[in-house]
């Protein structure tokens, strides 16, 4: 009995995840998963970069 409700449980889980998931793609253009790593990425993106050059400046100071 116990396995009938995980799996019950999975299904709906499933079913809402689904339905979820068609009504956004019918929104909009890019994927919930682009959209987040677009907002994640973006806000951070000039504090990430690893050119050394830019970040401590071009001259050589041996």
């Amino acid at each position: 009995m116990p396995m009938f409700k995980f799996f019950l449980a999975l299904l709906v889980g499933l079913a809402i995840g689904y339905g979820y998931g068609w009504k956004d793609a019918q929104q909009h253009e890019k994927n919930v998963a682009e959209r987040v790593i677009e907002r994640i990425g973006g806000e951070t993106r000039e504090r990430m970069g690893n050119d050394v050059d830019t970040r401590y400046g071009t001259g050589d100071s041996k």
